[in-house]
């Protein structure tokens, strides 16, 4: 399905205002790594919201962007 290559697109070209991830307890084997591709950069975010509800976590974040940095 490759939706965290098309996220990892779209944080290495700074195409993002926000990002939101919904986490669930649940196994889906193997995967890939969301921020994976990103151990050059430093990348801060801030808490805009966060929603928890019975079958996820629901995260609101917006980047600072004084914090990404390319070294």
């Amino acid at each position: 399905m490759e939706g965290a290559n098309v996220v990892q697109q779209f944080l290495e070209a700074n195409l993002f205002d926000k990002l939101h991830l919904h986490i669930a307890p649940v196994l889906l084997g193997t995967g890939t790594r969301l921020f994976e591709k990103h151990c050059n950069r430093k990348m801060e975010f801030i808490k805009t919201k966060v929603v928890e509800t019975p079958g996820a976590t629901h995260l609101y974040r917006k980047p600072i962007p004084s914090a990404i940095s390319t070294s």
